[in-house]
């Protein structure tokens, strides 16, 4: 299980750095676009949506991707999409875990449509900020998950949200945001031109605690979405991980604020 489920995340880094390194703006848009699909697809799966509405859905998500992400007429746009994305990440998300809402169709299907939609228009537009910033951005989420994961098995004893992920444990987000902050802090001492203009500096530390603290919250949303559909996983399309949505559950969240925050 391990070792499909590491195999799998350096094919997809492998394919996500060729194509953050070598598509050009309009190429990189038109493939974010075609990534919300499979996404939104699940997504709908989640919601139990009928194979027609999850199609229109899928395609209609992927035209407003394409649209936000590569029409300069609608840059104006984006920011609202990401404050409202970021306004359920920090408010809606931690009182649907607590209160726990039985919703279904049409409702969380828009509910998705947003978060999707802000997710992957982030994509596109935190990559033409330059000096990397996406991959620093991502990085917040590679290196929570990675620790959460390894000291969680390690270390953990103490469940963090046993009815909606009996795994997941408060040693593991101690040792993620730990892990993050030292990430950060390697970032501010010896790689500054990296960080953002705006975040520059011992700033872009408690940013860095913040979006890591997001991804843990997007982790825990999608795992809840799951248990109340009555599903193990998302999707089956990534070995050892599952669907596309097991995928980025913590990236969303994590994309749409950096987006809001970072963005230009």
């Amino acid at each position: 299980m391990l070792g499909s489920r590491v195999a799998t995340a350096g094919a997809l880094l492998g394919i996500f750095l060729a194509a953050f390194l070598l598509a050009s703006p309009r190429v990189w848009a038109v493939l974010c676009a075609l990534a919300i699909l499979p996404a939104a697809w699940e997504w709908g799966r989640l919601a139990h949506a009928s194979r027609l509405a999850n199609a229109v859905f899928a395609a209609f998500l992927a035209l407003a991707v394409l649209l936000l992400a590569a029409a300069p007429g609608l840059q104006s746009w984006t920011r609202p999409v990401f404050a409202t994305a970021t306004v359920f990440w920090v408010i809606g998300a931690p009182v649907w875990l607590w209160r726990k809402p039985a919703v279904s169709g049409p409702w969380l299907m828009v509910l998705g449509g947003i978060l999707l939609v802000a997710t992957f228009v982030a994509l596109a537009q935190l990559r033409e900020q330059g000096s990397w910033l996406l991959i620093g951005v991502m990085a917040v989420v590679w290196v929570s998950d990675t620790a959460a994961f390894f000291c969680g098995r390690r270390f953990g004893r103490h469940k963090l949200a046993p009815s909606i992920s009996p795994a997941k444990t408060w040693e593991g987000v101690w040792g993620a945001l730990i892990s993050v902050a030292v990430y950060a802090a390697v970032l501010i001492a010896f790689f500054p031109a990296l960080l953002p203009a705006a975040y520059g500096g011992a700033a872009f530390f408690p940013a860095a605690l913040v979006l890591a603290i997001l991804g843990i919250l997007g982790d825990l949303f999608e795992s809840q979405m799951k248990r109340h559909a009555g599903v193990k996983d998302s999707g089956s399309v990534l070995p050892g991980h599952g669907g596309i949505l097991d995928r980025i559950d913590a990236l969303m969240p994590v994309l749409a604020a950096a987006a809001l925050l970072f963005g230009q």
